[in-house]
C-alpha cells in the first residue's frame, strides 16, 4: 500500500489522493484528452494511463473519442449522498413551495471543506440564468460572495469564520465583492442582527440575492436557503422586506422540519 504520513495529520493513502485527483482534473476541464489529464498532474504518462485504465473499467470515468468525462456511477452515488442528507429531506419541499411563490430561483446549501456546496434547488417560472447556477451546481462555490454561504458564515464563530478566510481568501468576483476582511466581519455582524445576508450583485452583475440560514437539531447552522433573481426584480420593497421574510420563513419551517424527524419523545 503506497501512504504516506504528513507532519501535521494521520496516514494518507497516495494512490486515493491520486485518483481523486485525477477526477477533479477531468471535472475542470470540458472532455480532456490523455494529455490534458498528465498536464494537471505531477505523474508520469504510464501512471496516468493505468489510473485512467481503472477507473473507467470501475464505472468513475468514461472515454469517448479518445476524450474523458466523469462516469455516470457518480451520479448514482451522489444521489445517494444527497438523499441520505437530513437537510435536503427536510427541506426539498418546502424549497419547491418557495420557488413557486416568488417565481424565482431558491437553493438550498451547506458548507463542505470551506466553500458552498448547493444540494438542492428549485427553479420558479421567472427564474433566469439557468446555465450558470447549472455551472454553480457543478462546483463549490465562495461563501463571502453569496447570499447563503455569508448567512452561514455570519452564525460561524470568529475563528472557524478567519480559518475559512486564511483557506480560500476573499476573491473579488465583481466590483462589489466584499474582499476586505475588515468590512466582512461588519457585514456578518449585521447579518446576525437581521436574521438574513443580502448578496447585492457581489457574486454575478445583475444578480441579487436574499439568504437564511438553517440551524439543526442541535442549535448549530447546518445550511441554508436563498431566493436568487435579477436586480430589476429583486429591488425596492421586495428586495428590503418581502423575500427577506419569505426566506426566513422557509428556513424556520425547514428547521421545524429537522427538527420533527428526529423526534424521540423519550427525551
Amino acid at each position: 500500500m503506497d501512504d504516506s504520513r504528513p507532519a501535521d495529520g494521520p496516514r494518507r493513502i497516495k494512490s486515493v489522493q491520486t485518483a481523486s485527483e485525477i477526477l477533479a482534473a477531468i471535472q475542470r476541464r470540458p472532455d480532456p484528452t490523455f494529455s490534458d489529464v498528465c498536464d494537471e498532474l505531477d505523474a508520469s504518462k504510464g501512471t496516468v494511463h493505468t489510473y485512467l485504465a481503472t477507473l473507467e473499467e470501475e464505472g468513475f470515468v468514461a472515454k469517448v473519442d479518445g476524450r474523458y468525462r466523469l462516469g455516470l456511477r457518480l451520479v448514482t452515488m451522489g444521489e445517494t449522498v444527497r438523499n441520505e442528507t437530513p437537510l435536503y429531506r427536510a427541506g426539498q419541499l418546502e424549497v419547491d413551495k418557495l420557488a413557486d411563490t416568488t417565481n424565482e430561483y431558491v437553493h438550498l446549501t451547506v458548507v463542505s471543506r470551506g466553500k458552498e456546496v448547493t444540494i438542492y434547488e428549485s427553479r420558479g417560472d421567472n427564474a433566469v440564468a439557468t446555465d450558470y447556477h447549472l455551472r454553480m451546481r457543478e462546483a463549490p462555490q465562495y461563501l463571502h460572495c453569496t447570499a447563503t454561504g455569508k448567512a452561514m458564515l455570519g452564525h460561524f464563530d470568529d475563528d472557524r469564520v478567519r480559518d475559512i478566510i486564511d483557506d480560500q481568501g476573499l476573491v473579488e468576483q465583481t466590483d462589489n465583492t466584499i474582499s476586505d476582511t475588515d468590512r466582512l466581519f461588519d457585514e456578518l455582524e449585521r447579518i446576525r442582527e437581521r436574521g438574513y445576508a443580502v448578496n447585492d450583485e457581489e457574486e454575478l452583475r445583475g444578480m441579487r440575492s436574499i439568504g437564511a440560514p438553517i440551524r439543526g437539531v442541535d442549535g448549530d447552522v447546518c445550511g441554508a436557503v436563498s431566493v436568487t433573481a435579477p436586480t430589476s426584480r429583486l429591488s425596492g420593497d421586495r428586495f428590503r422586506s418581502e423575500i427577506p421574510e419569505l426566506v426566513m420563513q422557509a428556513a424556520n419551517i425547514i428547521e421545524v422540519n429537522l427538527e420533527t424527524t428526529t423526534f424521540d419523545p423519550s427525551r
